[in-house]
């Protein structure tokens, strides 16, 4: 079985739950596939993993306009490219690619590109741990594959 996992961490300086949030945390993603396992993180704005969820409800997502969402440096390219996933569609029976990138965000040449197929039931799972998530409800979000 395959799987991407989402962790955050709020900024240490927020620890308390109720209080207003930090703009910024530690977004933590882990890959596992039949073929290739990694992990890195990056410091992001809650606000753009909400912003993904909220994109996930997109049925059906267009080949043109896969669902993906990216952290890194400037160009969110190459090397400056630390986080990124990206979900489109796989065949014509529901079926949808999740392509993940994850470099080191200290020596960003030493990154890990993978893919899986999952489906949409388990993308409305995911999207909504991922909501949960950010409320600090649970500890991660996870989307799974075959």
């Amino acid at each position: 079985m395959s799987e991407l996992v989402f962790k955050f961490e709020y900024s240490p300086a927020d620890p308390d739950k109720d209080a207003i949030r930090d703009d910024f945390g530690r977004l933590t993603l882990s890959v596992t596939t039949e073929h290739f396992a990694g992990n890195g993180g990056f410091w992001v704005q809650w606000q753009d993993i909400v912003e993904f969820a909220d994109r996930l409800t997109t049925f059906p997502i267009a080949l043109e306009s896969p669902i993906s969402a990216q952290w890194g440096f400037r160009y969110l390219e190459g090397d400056d490219l630390i986080l990124g996933v990206r979900i489109a569609p796989a065949n014509s029976t529901g079926g949808l690619l999740v392509s993940v990138d994850i470099a080191d965000d200290r020596r960003h040449g030493d990154r890990l590109k993978t893919s899986f197929l999952t489906n949409y039931a388990d993308v409305e799972t995911f999207r909504r741990s991922l909501l949960n998530l950010m409320d600090r409800k649970i500890d991660q979000a996870v989307l799974t594959g075959p």
